[in-house]
């Protein structure tokens, strides 16, 4: 029976992004797919910063400006056909020859606008190197992620069924050597660590019996991309009306509706033109008629569930087996992609045998929180759709009143794309220790240029090199840049793989008795580890 460190079940962006992140750590990982080829079902239309802002520490982000390139050429086309004021504003606020940060997306079919969002807000000022990388459809970015685990050397099978795991050692330690057997329509397979990214109908939650809480659906919602006869009587981008909400376009024929109403008997049915057709005329309160469906339609839900922990024994759970939600502002896709960059380097710590204690706990204590802050976020979406007149009058006042407060729509913006997620990873820390990094520009390059190779990166502005000595032994974990800094309000700072602040000290703290020495031997030893 073939033996490997880790086994990833599920070839998805979650997935191929953690088996990525592992084997960028020297972890061998086997990613097992039941899928022959990787899915080209319409889903995730694009990524938001913070997983925007993950391709490019891992050098992918001129692939994803690619897709971006081609898509907008595409969506171009369909406004210049008919699209309304705020769809042909949101596809020209990609592509600008100065940075500014993307304002794309929606808060329950209420529009994000760019003519309401203060550019100099330091918040969204510092997350614009990727603005052209945001528009990458969920199928463009499976095969970015396949490219390059193909070139880290990850193993890949697909048309691979998981049946079954056996986990050996669940309550030994977590850098003990127990094992878990795979058990696959091909064969079994056994590895020190298995992580369940095998989406929201998981068959290993299930057959581990994983309690799965959350409510119940109010929704039922559909997505395609289909030959419309005739589409003058649809908007363009998010529309409510008192049947549901739907939302045609940027991508030609694309179209996606939800109604209020019980879940069909059988979900695995699938959608058929007629099916479509009907709920697109209830919902638009039109009579367009749809001609052929392109691929395959599908059928969602606001299901919105959680495990009740991330691991469980040696199966740890990320992506849509940990949680499911309703896909409005499109977060499920990008909170995978959190999940996949902070358990990488966390477990393959473990693997190796230098994880500080209590390393891998922090993956469940730093991503639950996150992941049920969404689930609220998209429930309270759900709320705000009702088809009600106190509901359409509560739309108006958001919509209206709250949204053009003045910082209003920077924070609902900031919220949607990822970026003002917090850990607590020093006591009595403050920001931007625990935040994202986001993009720093520095003398030699930029700090994403650093870490490619899924290091912890520390940036030394001290001017004489004086914190090269607290890491020199942690080489092969920290990639050390002096970058003597150009004005006193640039700090230094250590960031961890997944592009969390850790430590940071300004020039008046490196003159503060040794205390920003301490402070980073205390950030390296609980985060780093000792050699």
């Amino acid at each position: 029976m073939q033996r490997t460190d880790v086994v990833v079940v599920g070839a998805g962006p979650t997935g191929l992004l953690l088996a990525g992140e592992l084997a960028l750590q020297g972890v061998r990982v086997t990613v097992l797919e039941r899928l022959q080829e990787p899915d080209p079902t319409i889903k995730a239309g694009s990524v938001n910063v913070a997983s925007a802002e993950i391709l490019d520490r891992r050098g992918m982000l001129p692939a994803a400006e690619e897709v971006q390139r081609r898509r907008m050429a595409a969506a171009g086309k369909f406004a210049a056909g008919g699209g309304t004021a705020t769809t042909r504003g949101l596809i020209g606020g990609f592509g600008q020859a100065s940075p500014r940060f993307p304002v794309m997306g929606h808060f329950a079919g209420i529009m994000f606008r760019n003519d309401l969002v203060d550019q100099d807000d330091p918040t969204l000022a510092t997350h614009t190197a990727v603005a052209n990388g945001v528009a990458v459809p969920q199928y463009d970015l499976e095969l970015l992620l396949a490219e390059h685990c193909a070139g880290l050397g990850v193993e890949i099978r697909r048309g691979v069924a998981v049946t079954g795991v056996r986990d050996t050692g669940a309550d030994g330690p977590v850098g003990g050597d127990g094992e878990v057997v795979v058990e696959t329509d091909a064969g079994g397979l056994t590895a020190r660590w298995v992580v369940a990214a095998d989406g929201g109908r998981s068959a290993i939650r299930k057959q581990l019996g994983v309690d799965f809480v959350g409510t119940e659906p109010e929704m039922v919602g559909y997505q395609a991309i289909a030959d419309f006869d005739d589409t003058s009587g649809l908007s363009h981008g998010w529309t409510w009306t008192p049947r549901g909400v739907y939302a045609y376009g940027p991508v030609p024929g694309r179209i996606l509706v939800a109604r209020f109403g019980p879940q069909p008997e059988e979900r695995d049915t699938p959608v058929t033109r007629e099916e479509l057709q009907e709920v697109v005329r209830d919902v638009t309160g039109t009579n367009v008629s749809i001609g052929a469906v392109h691929g395959r339609a599908t059928r969602w839900s606001d299901n919105a569930r959680q495990v009740r922990h991330y691991r469980h024994g040696r199966v740890l759970f990320a992506g849509d087996a940990a949680h499911v939600h309703s896909p409005f502002s499109a977060q499920g896709l990008n909170l995978g992609f959190g999940d996949a960059v902070n358990l990488g380097w966390k477990l393959a710590a473990t693997v190796h045998g230098w994880a500080p204690p209590g390393l891998l706990d922090t993956y469940e204590s730093e991503r639950f929180p996150i992941a049920a802050w969404v689930l609220d976020w998209t429930r309270a979406q759900v709320a705000l759709l009702r088809g009600d007149e106190r509901t359409e009058q509560l739309r108006r006042v958001v919509g209206n009143d709250l949204f053009t407060v003045p910082g209003a729509m920077n924070r609902m913006v900031a919220l949607s794309s990822g970026i003002m997620q917090r850990h607590d990873v020093a006591d009595g820390a403050t920001a931007p220790v625990g935040s994202l990094v986001g993009d720093v520009a520095l003398t030699s390059g930029r700090l994403a240029d650093f870490a490619h190779d899924g290091r912890f990166v520390l940036v030394d502005r001290s001017g004489d090199g004086r914190f090269a000595d607290a890491v020199q032994h942690l080489g092969e974990r920290i990639a050390y840049v002096a970058d003597p800094a150009a004005d006193s309000s640039s700090p230094s700072l250590l960031v961890r793989p997944d592009g969390i602040v850790i430590w940071v000290a300004t020039h008046d703290d490196e003159g503060a008795s040794g205390d920003a020495g301490k402070q980073l031997d205390a950030a390296t030893l609980r985060w780093v580890g000792a050699r």
